[in-house]
This record gives C-alpha cells, sequence and structure tokens, in this order.
C-alpha cells in the first residue's frame, strides 16, 4: 500500500477525520455562546472522540467485514497495537483535563467516557427493543458538548445553553441516523431495529427531510433572535443536510464516502460559517 493511501485511509478509518468534526462543533458552539477559544479544548474532544472510536471499532471489527470491510481492513494493519493506541488517547485525554479542566468537567469527562465506551456493549442493543435508540443516545451524547464546553469554561448554565442543547440533539439525529444505511446489512443480522431498516430506504430519507426542516425551523429562530451574523451557519445546515439526504437517494452511491467523508465532514465547516456571518454582518 503507498503510505499516501494509508494515510488517507488513516484520516477517514482511523476516526480522525470525525473526532476534528467534533472538536469543530466544540469551536461552534464557543462562537455561538460567545466564550473566549480555549484551544486546548478542541485537543480534549478529540482524544476523548479518539478513545471512544478506536475502543468501540476493535470491539466490533469482525461485525464491520459484514457491511463496512474497508475500515477493519485498514484498522487490521495495526489491530494488535489498536489496543495500546486507545490506552494513549485515553492517557493524553486525562493529561490534559486535570491539568486544565475544573471538578464539573472532569467529572463530566469520565462520564461521556464511561458511556461512549460502554455503547458497544450495552446501549447499542437496546435498539432491539426501541426503535432508533442508537441514533437518540448518539445525537444527544453529541449535544451533551454544549454543557460540557459550558461547563469546562467555566460558562453559565443557562436557558440559552439549554435550548442550544435541545436542539443541537435533534440536529444531530439526521446525521447520526443517515449512517446507518451503510449498516443495514449489519444491523438486520444483530436484529438492530433502526430507521433505515424500520421504514425502508426511501421512506427514511424522505423522514430525515422532514426532519431537517422541522428541527431547522426552531434552530433558526432560536439563533437569528440572537444575532443576525447566524445567518451563513443557519443557511449552510439546512442545505448541507438536504444535499446529502439527496445524494444518498442515488442507487450506485458509495455509501461508506458519502458517511464517513461527507456526512461526518458537515460539523468540520461550521465555524467557518460562523466566522464568515461575524465578519460579514
Amino acid at each position: 500500500m503507498k503510505i499516501s493511501e494509508f494515510l488517507w485511509n488513516e484520516f477517514v478509518y482511523g476516526g480522525h477525520w470525525f473526532s476534528i468534526s467534533a472538536s469543530s462543533i466544540v469551536f461552534s458552539i464557543m462562537l455561538i455562546l460567545n466564550i473566549v477559544i480555549k484551544w486546548e479544548f478542541l485537543f480534549i474532544i478529540y482524544f476523548l472522540m479518539q478513545c471512544v472510536y478506536n475502543y468501540n471499532h476493535y470491539k466490533e471489527i469482525h461485525i464491520d467485514f459484514i457491511s463496512n470491510p474497508d475500515r477493519p481492513n485498514h484498522l487490521r494493519n495495526y489491530l494488535r497495537a489498536l489496543p495500546i493506541i486507545t490506552f494513549f488517547y485515553g492517557f493524553l485525554l486525562f493529561l490534559l483535563i486535570i491539568y486544565f479542566g475544573n471538578i464539573p468537567s472532569i467529572v463530566l469527562s469520565i462520564l461521556l467516557l464511561i458511556l461512549g465506551l460502554s455503547f458497544t456493549h450495552f446501549f447499542k442493543k437496546l435498539t432491539k427493543q426501541i426503535i432508533g435508540f442508537k441514533n437518540f443516545f448518539a445525537s444527544f451524547t453529541l449535544g451533551s458538548l454544549v454543557i460540557f464546553t459550558t461547563l469546562y469554561c467555566s460558562h453559565e448554565i443557562n436557558i440559552f445553553v439549554f435550548e442550544l442543547f435541545l436542539l443541537l440533539s435533534l440536529r444531530f439525529v439526521i446525521s447520526s441516523s443517515i449512517s446507518d444505511i451503510k449498516d443495514i446489512k449489519n444491523d438486520k443480522k444483530q436484529n438492530l431495529t433502526t430507521f433505515p431498516i424500520y421504514f425502508g430506504r426511501k421512506k427514511f430519507l424522505t423522514f430525515l427531510h422532514i426532519i431537517n426542516f422541522i428541527t431547522f425551523i426552531p434552530f433558526f429562530i432560536f439563533l437569528i433572535k440572537n444575532s443576525y451574523s447566524f445567518v451563513p451557519f443557519l443557511i449552510f445546515t439546512y442545505v448541507y443536510t438536504f444535499y446529502y439526504i439527496e445524494k444518498a437517494k442515488k442507487p450506485k452511491i458509495n455509501e461508506n464516502s458519502l458517511v464517513n467523508i461527507i456526512v461526518d465532514g458537515e460539523f468540520i465547516f461550521w465555524p467557518f460559517m460562523i466566522i464568515s456571518g461575524i465578519l460579514l454582518i
């Protein structure tokens, strides 16, 4: 394998792309709440996501060969070292959070890590009884980054913060749900009732369009009430989501690229949209 090919696969299938996306979410939250940027916190989020991502995919590598073989084929290049790498990410996470954080943020980081690591063993299985449970779990976990950010930055947790947490969590339902398209075979084998399996692909994508529109309206009103500078960001979130839902309708679409690159990469653009609004409006 060429070095460039390995590095690209590592960037995507090693979880770095998504972990950077998560850090971008936190950066966007700081901008929305008008908090002084804590640059070390972006690394804390990155290491947290990498720790959870690597652990879960290490535990599910035998299952991923069914519907997502590209990732396990890449990870097995260093499979024996993966537990050590995961531990190293966890070590860096706690090194930074203990040095820079406060007691509430340290406690929440431990809680989020436990929830993330236990997803594979416990929470994912609840999707057998509750339709789309793993999507709501993932969405509200990502939404909790709002609370994590406010605690770490010693910002007041007020109604504005709670509303932002709720609205972002609802928006994350879309991205987490469409990720299940590539895992339909895998999820069926595990008897998981995800939204694509429950609705069927066509109705599922229509359902996502409805959710995109319904959640966009209160999100739009909420942010516009605080500043018109969020307009580019708001338009981008709706149009970008509309784009990848429509793209998922194409019969020959590469679902792994759609999810791992396009969908997961949405959040990386958030800070740029917000900053452009602040500078231009």
